[in-house]
């Protein structure tokens, strides 16, 4: 059964005129939010990933999903209704989903790019003064003809997240099998759904409600600082000098690092980073622009895939020196406020 003429122009409508007022106090996730989080500043990462939708929205269309209705994530023309330019079938690019499996080995193709091989560096290089080559992939966010929201977890609850229903999640999400999103839905779904890094716990959150609750409950605490790299980024590369370290944790300090997945709609593979150190980094471009980088540094790499990217760019060794990287931007990092 198609998706009725009377739902398409509801979310043509509710993008339309509601999306301005998404960010209000209104918003059942930001309420959410700030019933659970009452003393952490939402980052703009995830603020602007809040759905346009409201409870009595949410609610229309969850009854279509339960009908059987199709939920299409393109307006006809190809507006997207939910947040990407192009209609259901295209993707944006971002940070290879393996960087971050550690158990994962670095193909050919990954290895020679330039753009994500030079994430990673040593900790002895994080330093004021220090300069580092840093490319857009890292930080440039997404635009927001390319941007997706979450859905409200009622919604997102809904829908199949599953490899073995994967088509099913398809058909009620409109997007046609072979495509690009699907192709990159099963990729997600394969990485949520593989054995977590030695010793820690992982979950993919599909609903900003989901991740709340998975780091509050990981890491013991509703009082949480969330940190997000914020720097202006006009080129395609340049180098960036450190001027400060506002912040460095203790080493051994617990965290949950958020890394946005490429899906039809915002899906987070979360997971407890252990053996770390985090700092927050000023850093100051070559031409002028400044901003702040988050940078986690990885003090046990033993239990990590020898063949993983890290090692082929630092060419160090499993269980050898720490191995640092930049959290992208659009992707978090979560601490316990004390």
């Amino acid at each position: 059964m198609m998706f009725s003429t009377a739902l398409v122009v509801l979310l043509h409508v509710v993008v339309a005129s509601e999306a301005m007022h998404a960010k209000s106090s209104t918003s059942p996730t930001l309420s959410y939010w700030h019933l659970n989080l009452p003393t952490t500043p939402i980052p703009d990462t995830l603020r602007e990933l809040i759905s346009p939708l409201s409870s009595e929205k949410t609610s229309e269309l969850l009854d279509a999903i339960r009908e059987g209705k199709k939920v299409s994530m393109a307006e006809p023309d190809p507006t997207p209704k939910l947040g990407r330019k192009g209609g259901p079938d295209s993707v944006a690019s971002q940070v290879p989903q393996g960087i971050y499996i550690y158990g994962s080995a670095a193909d050919d193709d990954i290895i020679a790019d330039p753009s994500v091989s030079a994430m990673f560096f040593h900790e002895k290089d994080l330093h004021t003064g220090r300069k580092l080559t840093l490319y857009s992939t890292l930080l440039k966010r997404s635009s927001p003809d390319n941007r997706v929201f979450f859905l409200p977890r009622r919604l997102a609850e809904a829908i199949p997240f599953s490899s073995d229903k994967l088509s099913v999640a398809l058909e009620k999400l409109d997007i046609s099998q072979g495509s690009d999103t699907a192709l990159a839905m099963k990729q997600t779904l394969k990485a949520c759904e593989g054995p977590a890094n030695s010793g820690e716990r992982r979950y993919c959150a599909t609903s900003l409600e989901s991740m709340i609750d998975y780091t509050t409950s990981t890491l013991g605490t509703s009082s949480l600082n969330v940190l997000e790299t914020n720097v202006p980024c006009k080129l395609e590369s340049q180098k960036y000098t450190i001027t400060g370290i506002p912040f460095q944790s203790k080493s051994g300090s617990k965290a949950v690092v958020c890394h946005s997945e490429t899906y039809a709609y915002a899906v987070y593979y979360c997971h407890e980073a252990q053996h770390i150190t985090t700092a927050r980094v000023s850093l100051k471009g070559e031409d002028g622009s400044s901003g702040e980088g988050v940078a986690v540094c990885h003090t046990d790499t033993s239990g990590w895939n020898p063949q993983h990217l890290a090692f082929k760019v630092l060419n160090v060794k499993p269980g050898g020196a720490p191995v640092c990287h930049f959290v992208p931007n659009g992707e978090v990092l979560w601490l316990p406020a004390h």
